[in-house]
């Protein structure tokens, strides 16, 4: 493993990003029990109150949570700019977002509207001093890489989501005449297609290589892939505020997306497939797993232009992206990271012989354990919006992938804690 392109010296307190990762199972739970309470299958209808619920606490509670809390691990590590206040900031960014996101998907599971516009300004706050201090540290910095501009257009792109997010909140809250239909596409485009895309993409060019021993990717690949996805992106939100945008440039713009996400995931599968090392890796198959997830919602998507069911097939797009490809890449992420940097920060305090290596951290059977269940989900995710069966069996393994990496998570930091406190009376 490869530390030397790394600012290891600038890494934050761990508590820093554990304290995120550790909330973000809680709201697996929360999913889970929101969907069960639903009359009927969620999954049958795009607009359905508790599939909108549970979407905002998947996208905020888990995914975005998570994302958060690495990014301030990985700023001062992989671009080398610290962020401002680094003890005060963590606290400033996620009470808001835990308190907005439960105040969002109660609004819309109640439908009530007094909770929507007390949500919106609590998430405005929590993602405005992110942003701030995100694009702060990232000026400042002066690594140039690949890395480092996906992450801006990643941030940009959050930017734009939450601004549009913010909106679409108050004006369901207060009545306002907005178009609704093209603002929420626009919102959700930004969401999945920029700020998670790139963020998984600018953090994939040095995990992939560093974690996984596979050859770097190719630089033309890291130079394109991001401006590419933004710029269509950008078309794409300019050609949704259009009256009658021309046909021929929403085909085009789509199949640009699409065709670099389709890159992007193939060059991912053959790096891996390349790699030094052949022993079995829960994690890389996690992330094999999410980006043959991507290649399918990139296929649907295409594919869907000219299907007449384009609701079902946009809920299982939606399924696929957020559950296949960035549930399982951040998974995969979490059981690497998650013990390196336990044993990193043990390390630094103590010698090597008497920290726990990274297997008995978080021990290989578990991750296996639940590759296996998160199959599962994804096996009765493509069911669910058919058959109610499939969407109970969806509802109880996202419960038991809360339970399950809640869990394992807990105990990687007891073992954090154990070993400081034995380190220390040494």
């Amino acid at each position: 493993m490869k530390l030397i392109s790394l600012s290891t010296e600038q890494a934050p307190a761990i508590s820093v990003p554990l304290r995120f990762f550790a909330v973000a199972p809680v709201f697996l739970l929360l999913t889970a029990a929101t969907l069960a309470i639903s009359p009927g299958n969620p999954f049958a209808h795009i607009h359905t109150p508790a599939l909108i619920a549970a979407t905002h606490l998947v996208t905020l509670g888990f995914i975005t949570m998570i994302m958060l809390g690495a990014l301030q691990q990985i700023l001062p590590v992989m671009i080398g700019s610290s962020l401002p206040a680094p003890r005060l900031l963590p606290w400033l960014i996620q009470i808001p977002l835990i308190a907005g996101t439960l105040l969002l998907a109660s609004g819309f599971m109640l439908g009530k509207p007094v909770l929507l516009n007390t949500a919106w300004p609590v998430l405005g706050l929590a993602f405005s001093v992110f942003i701030s201090a995100a694009l702060f540290s990232l000026i400042r910095s002066t690594a140039k890489n690949s890395s480092k501009t996906a992450i801006i257009l990643s941030i940009c792109a959050l930017t734009g989501t939450v601004t549009l997010g913010l909106l679409l909140t108050h004006g369901y809250s207060t009545g306002l005449s907005l178009n609704y239909t093209s603002l929420a596409t626009a919102h959700t485009s930004l969401a999945l297609g920029g700020w998670v895309m790139l963020l998984i993409a600018g953090v994939s060019y040095q995990v992939v290589p560093m974690f996984q021993l596979t050859p770097p990717y190719a630089k033309w690949l890291t130079l394109s892939f991001a401006p590419v996805i933004f710029v269509t992106l950008l078309i794409k939100l300019t050609l949704l505020m259009s009256d009658m945008p021309p046909r021929w440039a929403e085909l085009v713009t789509e199949n640009l997306f699409w065709l670099f996400a389709i890159l992007f995931s193939i060059t991912t599968l053959i790096l891996q497939h390349q790699r030094k090392r052949r022993i079995p890796d829960a994690t890389l198959t996690f992330f094999r797993i999410g980006m043959i997830s991507l290649l399918g919602v990139a296929l649907l998507s295409l594919a869907s232009q000219t299907d007449s069911h384009v609701e079902t097939v946009k809920i299982m797009v939606a399924l696929l992206f957020i559950l296949g490809f960035a549930m399982s890449l951040i998974l995969g992420m979490l059981y690497k990271i998650v013990p390196f940097l336990i044993w990193f920060h043990l390390f630094r305090g103590g010698s090597f012989h008497t920290v726990p290596n990274m297997k008995e951290i978080i021990p290989e059977p578990w991750i296996w354990r639940h590759l296996r269940l998160h199959v599962c989900t994804l096996l009765v995710a493509l069911l669910a919006p058919y058959w109610m069966v499939a969407a109970w069996l969806l509802m109880l393994s996202l419960l038991l992938q809360g339970i399950f990496l809640g869990y394992t998570l807990y105990s990687a930091i007891s073992i954090y804690r154990n070993t400081l406190y034995r380190l220390e009376q040494t």
